[in-house]
This record gives C-alpha cells, structure tokens and sequence, in this order.
C-alpha cells in the first residue's frame, strides 16, 4: 500500500508511546487517523496534535479487551467510514515477574489487552478489507514475540501468539490483496516501563535501572516511523533495533547459548534488584 493519502488508519493504543507516533506518522502521510485508547485524556491531546498539524483523525475510548466495546466503535465507524484500510494493533501492558509471581488476574488482563485486543479488532475489521479487496493489517508484537525472557511469560506468550496469528493470516487473505505485518519492536523509550507492575525484585531498583537503558533504546517517533514504511513495503516481519537482529539471529544459529544467557540475565537481575 504505497499510497496512504485519504486511507482510514485506525490505530489501538494510541494515547501514547509507539501508538501515538504512529498516528502522527500516518498524519503526516495525509491519513485519516482513527485513535483508541482507554486513556481520553491522552486521545485528546494526540488528537490535538494532529489537528495542529491539519490532520483529520476521531478518537474513540475503548477497552480492547472488551469484545461489546470493539464490536460497537467497529459498527460506529463502518457505518461512518466505510471500515478502514489500515489496522494498527498497538496497545499493550506487560507485568514484569516470574510465573509463579503472575497472578491470574495478571495473565487475564494481559492476555485480554494483548491478544484478545488484536483478535477483536481484526474480526471486526477484516471482513469490510476482505469485501473491498484492500488493507493492512499490522501486529505490533515484541522482540519478546521472538525470544522468550524469564520475568515476563505471560507478555511473551502473547506477543509469540501475535507472531504466529500475523503468519498463518497473511497466508489466509494475501489472495484478498490484504497485507499482515508481524512488528516486532527492540528496546523502545516509552512509557510502558513506567507503568510496569514489578514483582519478586525492588521496583525501584528496576527502574532506576530501565531509566539508565532506556536512552540506549529507538526513540518512539523513529519506531512510528518504521509502522508506515512496513505497510508502504507490505513487510511481512520488522525487528526494529540492530541489537534486537542480533538476538533474534542468535537464538536461531545457538539456542543453547541463548537459553543459558537469558539464565544468567534472569539470576542477574534477582540478585541485583532484590
């Protein structure tokens, strides 16, 4: 989809972080941006943002793991918009503690925003593509959809499923001209990590710790950057940071080493963030 002026880009997550630059990005494409989030507050500002700019976007505050709200904004903008060209699937939480510290409501909550969030919206929103023959469809997944790492299972299962549904369904509607990305984002500065829920080491410590990595991370703007390229080159995959490459490559030519190094990191950070 080379061509984004006039295409309705609806983008979840979109409050703040990678979604929120990615909305300013497709903006300034000359999209139609469609923004939702559960946080108004930040749906307001970014859609004030675009505004400024001469944008044209709606916001729209929505629980992505609510089935009925997903149905509801999805039937609201079929009905306004005629369906979208692009769906951005953004938002997500994460809780950062091993298994047996991951509460049920842990994993019902992340499992809801993360997974269940995506497979709402494409439901909804890939059968109006499938009808016009036309669309894209991006998943933004993590290097965590790409190798596991102890203290955030149930943030990696979700983002692995997100990997694999962006596989087997591009394989499902390529012959309805509609594209699947599986974006698979390295370290990133937003504020997902401020609002991390940390358990079994101190939070502060953890933190002060993030604050010191974060810089060496791709900024958001850059990685809101990189969603609009993926949809211009239909790219089936990204892994955004050289670094994150480097891993993904290195879990594929050496598991073993992977796994005893993520070990350590894991040992590490208990012993160093207690």
């Amino acid at each position: 989809m080379k061509e984004l002026r006039g295409k309705r880009v609806l983008i979840t997550g979109a409050a703040s972080g990678i979604g929120r630059c990615a909305a300013l990005a497709f903006a300034r494409e000359g999209s139609t941006c469609l923004l939702v989030d559960i946080d108004s507050d930040g749906l307001e500002d970014v859609e004030t943002e675009i505004r400024s700019c001469g944008g044209e976007c709606r916001s729209y505050e929505v629980d992505v793991s609510s089935a009925a709200q997903v149905q509801a904004v999805a039937a609201s903008i079929e009905g306004e918009f005629d369906g979208v060209d692009v769906l951005v699937n953004v938002a997500g939480v994460a809780v950062f503690a091993d298994f047996i510290d991951t509460t049920t409501d842990d994993w019902i909550r992340i499992l809801g925003v993360n997974l269940w969030g995506p497979i709402y919206t494409i439901g909804s929103f890939l059968p109006g593509m499938i009808r016009r023959r036309s669309g894209h469809i991006v998943n933004v997944s993590s290097l965590g959809g790409l190798v596991g790492f102890g203290m955030l299972d149930a943030y990696c299962v979700t983002k692995f499923g997100l990997v694999g549904l962006s596989q087997a369904l591009s394989q499902e509607v390529k012959e309805f001209n509609v594209g699947v990305t599986a974006f698979c984002p390295g370290l990133t500065r937003t504020p997902i990590v401020k609002n991390l829920e940390v358990r079994g080491i101190s939070r502060d410590k953890f933190l002060r710790r993030a604050g010191f990595m974060l810089p060496l991370g791709m900024s958001a703007e850059k990685t809101g950057g990189l969603i609009v390229e993926a949809v211009k080159r239909e790219a089936p995959l990204v892994v955004t940071t050289i670094f994150a490459r480097l891993l993904v490559i290195l879990s594929r030519i050496s598991p073993g080493f992977m796994r005893m190094t993520l070990r350590l990191a894991r040992k590490g950070n208990k012993l160093l963030y207690r």
